[in-house]
């Protein structure tokens, strides 16, 4: 169920089989800025930023204990210019590794509890560590001889991007606090002089220019202190623009929002007019106002006729921006048995179909979901209207319920009527979208019916599959999740999409 909505799956047999995507992937869109607040990474980002740092840390383990196996070979050793490491790199890949199972237990624990102030604490706790692990390392390597020492910058950069900047300065300032500290016990004698190469002389070389060490240190932290001020600078200009993107966003969200509350009164105002005129044009159709010309009466059914269908789209439209508002408000759910709605909407579509010369059967067995009980019926009001206009006169409507094996439901609703071309199955879930061979068949279709399926599937998270090909009909698939695991209020305001513009209709 993943990928483009605008893929088409693959054929079965003669029939192309189309799979509508749900919304979202999982990951959950960012996190809007509140209004005045600094610009400042997501929770959620902070979270899996805090799990990837894990993870990236059994690879600093590994590296290590391999490292520590070339003790291992003692005539390796001396012939690449290397000596004994005295089991240092054990150590410091057991004290990473302990320290990262803790890491991962209180990041996992805060991916649940979202504690912003515990995240920034488990990250602070993470960089800390590992600049002391890594001094160690550095002292160990050679901190004049080898460049292990940039190692700091990784730390340095990713402090830049997910910290504030002061407190990637502070990360700075720790950095090179300790490199120097690292070099000055070296000097002092306070530590003996290690290295990882076995020719002593090479650091006495180094210690006889005058100013080496020094030059060498300054270089190293000046070179830090500069990364540093770029990746900040650069971060904080990311980090700006994205606030003020999500200021732009949520202002648009609200026009929009003012703007389909604004249609939605006039909609809503324009039923009683539209009842009105057909109860009217029923009295003259009815004769209770007297006969009426044949010309007139030709024109009073058209009026009728279009009348109906001006009264069925406004409805749609109103059954679109209820499922909207479902994302804004708790979603009244209970248990319901779909072959008991079912019953009710094939009994409503069913004077459609005697007029249209279709027949409906129906094979439905007992099968429960979690679901709002209105939007059950609009989904299957709508697959059955549509099966039934598009159908041929002396066509059958199949509609099948039953369990599924993963302890959901499986309903079917299959036409023989005139199909879709391979090449538009995708396109039939937009809004007001209607093919035109659809529109040659069946007039009186809106383009808002597969919409309304599609909103109710992204708010409960049903997987529907179409199948179809001109000529031979088109079948629904529709796969509900388990009873066991009914939506929730968060799952679907973070994966069904914003807009009524992103909805998709026949």
């Amino acid at each position: 169920m993943q990928g483009s909505a605008y893929d088409v799956s693959r054929s079965a047999g003669e029939r192309t089989v189309y799979e509508l995507p749900l919304a979202g992937s999982g990951t959950g869109a960012p996190e809007a800025a509140k209004p005045g607040a600094a610009p400042y990474l997501s929770e959620g980002l902070l979270v899996r930023s805090a799990l990837w740092f894990c993870s990236l840390r059994w690879i600093v383990v590994v590296i290590l204990v391999a490292f520590g196996f070339l003790d291992l070979f003692p005539t390796l050793l001396p012939r690449i210019g290397l000596r004994a490491q005295r089991q240092w790199p054990f150590t410091a890949a057991a004290v990473l590794a302990v320290a990262n199972l803790g890491f991962l237990w209180h990041a996992r624990h805060l991916a649940r509890s979202e504690d912003a102030h515990g995240t920034k604490a488990n990250l602070w706790a993470q960089i800390v560590v590992d600049l002391a692990v890594l001094t160690v390392v550095v002292h160990f390597m050679g901190s004049l001889e080898t460049y292990v020492g940039f190692a700091y910058l990784f730390h340095i950069v990713l402090s830049c991007i997910f910290f504030p900047r002061s407190w990637s300065l502070a990360v700075t300032g720790i950095a090179c606090s300790l490199y120097v500290a690292c070099v000055a016990l070296e000097e002092t004698g306070v530590l003996d002089i290690a290295g990882i190469y076995a020719d002593p002389t090479l650091r006495a070389r180094m210690g006889q220019v005058p100013g080496a060490t020094l030059l060498n240190v300054t270089w190293a932290a000046v070179t830090w202190v500069v990364v540093w001020y770029v990746t900040s600078h650069l971060s904080a200009m990311v980090r700006q623009r994205d606030a003020d993107l999500a200021r732009t966003n949520r202002r648009l969200t609200e026009a929009q929002k003012e703007k389909m509350q604004h249609m939605l009164r006039t909609t809503h105002e324009l039923k009683a007019p539209f009842a009105a005129i057909d109860a009217n044009i029923q009295t003259l159709l009815k004769g209770y106002c007297g006969p009426l010309p044949s010309e007139a009466h030709g024109v009073v059914v058209r009026l009728g006729t279009r009348c109906r269908r001006l009264a069925t789209q406004i409805q749609e439209m109103l059954q679109l921006a209820n499922l909207q508002s479902a994302r804004e408000e708790p979603l009244d759910t209970v248990e319901a048995d779909l072959a008991e709605v079912l019953r009710w909407c094939v009994a409503q579509a069913q004077p459609i179909a005697d007029d249209r010369g279709v027949a409906l059967a129906a094979d439905l067995q007992s099968a429960r979901a979690v679901a709002v009980k209105d939007h059950l019926r609009m989904l299957f009001t709508n697959l059955l209207s549509n099966a039934v206009h598009f159908s041929h006169r002396g066509g059958r409507v199949g509609v099948q319920c039953s369990p599924g094996a993963d302890g959901g439901a499986v309903v079917v609703v299959e036409d023989q009527g005139i199909g879709i071309p391979p090449n538009k199955i995708p396109r039939i879930f937009d809004a007001y979208y209607r093919t035109e061979e659809g529109v040659r068949h069946c007039k009186e279709s809106t383009g808002l019916g597969l919409a309304i399926v599609r909103r109710v599937a992204e708010v409960h998270r049903i997987r529907v599959r179409v199948e179809s090909a001109p000529g031979r009909g088109t079948k629904f698939t529709l796969v509900f999740p388990s009873a066991e695991t009914p939506v929730t209020q968060a799952e679907e305001r973070e994966d069904v999409a914003d807009g009524l513009s992103a909805d998709r209709g026949r």
